[in-house]
């Protein structure tokens, strides 16, 4: 397939695909549903039956989140190769991350082969590590250096630098979340010129989501020195730049932090007075600036992307209603839990 004829095929399909992004009102139509309906759509039946525990339901809504976020990558992929097919598969990845920290907790806290086979989600080959061998391992150094020889191998590297120094959980954990993103940043910039740009603004943002609450966290919870904090930070976002972290990690207050913040997402963080706030409104961001791009971006690889980063939270958002539903929460707290303000409210978001 040409390069040309490779492009109309993604955005056509992105077109397409993208008519299964859910809307607010969409939302508002499921939290009225009957239970019974909601877990037929969602292929979470086999739940229904009362006495599911709360882990059960929580575990069974990722892995179908997950499940149905991976064939649609997979037809995403069909038609590529080289670079642009390396940028989808390293963001898919961030899933194996998940079970990646889960062993290493696990080892560190001694579980058996059989709990910690327990904690990890199943997924595609097209990301999956190699869980046996790794589950089999005697110690996380061992663990890390056989993952050194798989396509996590950057990421292994600096965690296992990281864990002879600290050898504890906290900067291993930060450690690989930073060297995934700056892979993703390192992929993104290796791609054909007419996709560098609008990826470079779409996984900019996808940082700056990152970096800020990361930022807050780590210097005003954790008491980090501003040369740590600074450390564990992705680089390259799109509006908090190297520069501009660096001033803001030498701030004294979470207020100065956000004072400093350039003028755009000052004015979308205003108000902001805690650390989950913070991070919803850096997500709300990226989505808006995900839904643009989508619809109008010539690169397809880039509505590609951003197809995906909709989807899954739109998937995210329907499974916090069907738990909520089926656990018989309040209203309040599974619009709460799925980010669905009141109606009397929606008409003001900005986003949308």
């Amino acid at each position: 397939m040409s390069a040309a004829t490779t492009h109309t095929y993604l955005k056509t399909r992105t077109s397409v695909m993208s008519g299964r992004l859910i809307s607010d009102s969409d939302l508002e139509k499921l939290l009225l549903q009957p239970v019974a309906e909601l877990g037929k759509a969602f292929s979470l039946t086999d739940l229904l039956d009362s006495g599911v525990s709360e882990i059960t339901l929580n575990r069974a809504a990722e892995q179908a989140l997950i499940h149905t976020l991976m064939s649609e990558l997979s037809v995403l992929l069909r038609p590529l190769d080289g670079t642009s097919r390396s940028v989808l598969t390293h963001w898919a990845r961030k899933f194996e991350l998940y079970n990646l920290k889960a062993l290493i907790r696990g080892k560190i806290q001694g579980l058996s082969y059989e709990q910690l086979q327990d904690n990890l989600r199943d997924l595609p080959a097209l990301i999956s590590l190699p869980h046996e061998q790794l589950l089999r391992t005697e110690t996380i150094p061992e663990l890390l250096s056989l993952l050194e020889k798989t396509p996590y191998g950057d990421i292994a590297q600096q965690a296992r630098r990281v864990y002879e120094e600290k050898n504890e959980p906290f900067s291993l954990d930060a450690t690989i979340d930073q060297r995934y993103y700056t892979g993703l940043i390192k992929r993104s910039r290796a791609v054909a010129d007419r996709d560098r740009e609008p990826l470079a603004r779409l996984i900019g943002s996808l940082i700056d989501q990152q970096n800020l609450p990361w930022l807050l966290r780590y210097r005003f919870n954790y008491e980090l020195s501003p040369t740590k904090t600074y450390y564990l930070l992705a680089p390259s976002g799109r509006h908090l730049q190297s520069d501009r972290l660096k001033r803001m990690v030498n701030m004294e207050s979470a207020e100065q932090v956000l004072e400093a913040l350039p003028d755009h997402l000052k004015e979308r963080l205003a108000d902001t007075s805690d650390p989950m706030a913070t991070e919803q409104k850096m997500a709300s961001e990226t989505a808006y600036q995900a839904r643009k791009l989508l619809q109008h971006s010539d690169s397809a690889v880039t509505r590609g992307l951003a197809y995906l980063m909709l989807r899954e939270i739109d998937l995210r958002r329907v499974y916090a209603i069907v738990q909520g539903r089926i656990l018989g929460l309040d209203e309040s707290l599974i619009r709460q839990a799925a980010d669905i303000l009141p109606i009397s409210n929606s008409s003001s978001r900005g986003d949308h």
